[in-house]
């Protein structure tokens, strides 16, 4: 069964959208108060994250929701294919909320991965690249706001197909680069932490993180490009920045639960949102043998 392809028959995606959008952005606001009240020791710089994802979702749904009033309230029974004001930025909002969380995860898998007080490491060329895709998603998402704008149309976005695959390719390819390499960090360095089930966390967590929102970005850019000129692709693209803020804060949330299932005496002291696990290869055999028999002969 073909998918309608006209403006009027895809009014239903665009308040499925709506509604799916709300319901998330709530989770997101009760997450963002969690962590307000249960984080205190938490530095001003991982609360400025913060601050600013919910300010700019806020934004979003602000703007999605006054576009929706003015489609099904204003002009109800009137077939609109008008693109407003507040369309463009509702998508503005959308695609910076989503560019600071990335840059939240790739600052985050920098000062996870890199060796202390060494400033290049061979994680900083991941986190350039994580941070490339990250800037080349954004900036897309940026262009094809000023260029939809201009069209103000829903029916001509067809036009700016490349603009929306480079925004949601960036995307993707910035989701996988950080889960993919988390993962394989965290196997590389199993043996070297213990316990094991931090090691299995960690990689849970970042599955659990990534994979919702490249499931977003390619359903955003399936649906765009099979059903242009459609609100299909609003399926995949108004829920992707809210999966994105409450990646972001069910990780900051999280750490208490994970403080009370590892070893006690691996966590004396406050984890950060950024963790400061330091991974350190077992000693030399032949180097801790040479200890030993320094030590007897000191003995003797």
């Amino acid at each position: 069964m073909a998918l309608p392809t006209t403006i009027p028959t895809t009014y239903g995606p665009w308040f499925i959208s709506l509604l799916l959008e709300l319901g998330l952005f709530g989770i997101g606001t009760f997450q963002t108060w969690c962590y307000y009240y249960c984080s205190l020791g938490d530095g001003i710089d991982i609360k400025i994250w913060v601050f600013i994802v919910m300010f700019f979702e806020t934004l979003q749904v602000a703007f999605f929701s006054m576009s929706s009033y003015v489609r099904f309230v204003e002009r109800f029974g009137t077939v609109q294919e008008d693109l407003l004001w507040s369309d463009s930025l509702q998508l503005l909002a959308n695609y910076l909320s989503a560019f600071v969380v990335q840059m939240y995860f790739a600052s985050s898998v920098y000062y996870l991965t890199r060796q202390r007080h060494r400033l290049y490491n061979a994680s900083t060329p991941v986190f350039i690249a994580i941070a490339m895709l990250s800037v080349i998603s954004v900036g897309a998402g940026i262009a094809q706001t000023v260029v939809s704008y201009r069209l103000r149309s829903f029916a001509k976005l067809a036009d700016t197909k490349v603009i929306t695959t480079l925004q949601t390719a960036g995307s993707l390819g910035c989701n996988l680069a950080i889960t993919l390499y988390l993962c394989f960090y965290f196997q590389k360095h199993k043996n070297e932490l213990r316990p094991h089930r931090l090691i299995n966390m960690l990689m849970i967590n970042a599955v659990v993180r990534g994979v919702p929102a490249s499931v977003c970005s390619v359903l955003t850019m399936s649906l765009f490009l099979v059903a242009p000129g459609t609100f299909y692709f609003f399926l995949g693209l108004a829920p992707s920045s809210k999966i994105y803020m409450n990646s972001m804060l069910l990780t900051l949330n999280m750490r208490e639960a994970m403080r009370s299932k590892v070893d006690s005496h691996m966590y004396n002291s406050n984890i950060g949102p950024i963790s400061e696990i330091e991974f350190v290869p077992p000693p030399d055999s032949t180097t801790a043998s040479d200890d030993i028999t320094r030590d007897k002969a000191a003995s003797r």
